[in-house]
């Protein structure tokens, strides 16, 4: 590659007929001038090319860094949704299990009221039935203790006698308050 230097120092062969001399070491000189010129141009524009390539290379890294930044974002994101869709299932699941546990329980314990309504039912009509029986035969004995006083003056007095116990049938016997206190009478 020629240097202004080479253009300078540059000797032409003399003829007969030649150029003039002068005339063509100042075209030289000018011609070495601009090739210097060139030179450095050249050269400043080498370095900022190099400049611009560096800084191209680092955008194309920050560029190459967002993308998977990006990327990375748009994973965590889906990710993200992802897990919120499965806890808002889960949650629901946990939500129709309880419910429907609750409506078990409910219908459990309706069925032990209605279960515990008629036993208090089935208890009222035994206990009417018992109270029935146990009127029944105190007017049976109150009867038999207006007859008895009634009837004989010369009878003795009906403290003095013990009445016979009023006949009670079994199932009014069994266990019942009102067969309790017709024994004590």
């Amino acid at each position: 590659m020629l240097t202004p230097i080479d253009i300078q120092n540059q000797t032409f062969n003399r003829s007969l007929r030649g150029y003039d001399p002068e005339e063509v070491r100042t075209f030289l000189r000018q011609v070495a001038q601009a090739w210097g010129a060139l030179l450095d141009e050249k050269h400043a524009l080498k370095q900022k090319v190099e400049q611009l390539t560096a800084e191209l290379a680092r955008y194309k890294e920050m560029e190459s860094i967002l993308q998977r930044t990006l990327l990375q974002a748009e994973e965590a994101s889906r990710l993200t949704l992802q897990n919120a869709e499965k806890n808002a299932a889960l949650i629901l699941q946990e939500a129709q299990q309880k419910a429907e546990q609750m409506i078990n329980n409910a219908q459990q314990q309706k069925a032990r009221l209605e279960e515990t309504i008629q036993h208090l039912e089935q208890r009222r009509q035994d206990i009417i039935l018992e109270l029935k029986a146990f009127l029944s035969l105190q007017l049976e004995r109150l009867e038999q203790l207006a007859q008895g006083i009634g009837a004989s003056p010369t009878a003795k007095p009906a403290a003095e006698k013990p009445s016979p116990a009023p006949a009670i049938s079994p199932a009014q016997a069994k266990g019942s308050w009102a067969a309790k206190i017709a024994e004590k009478l």
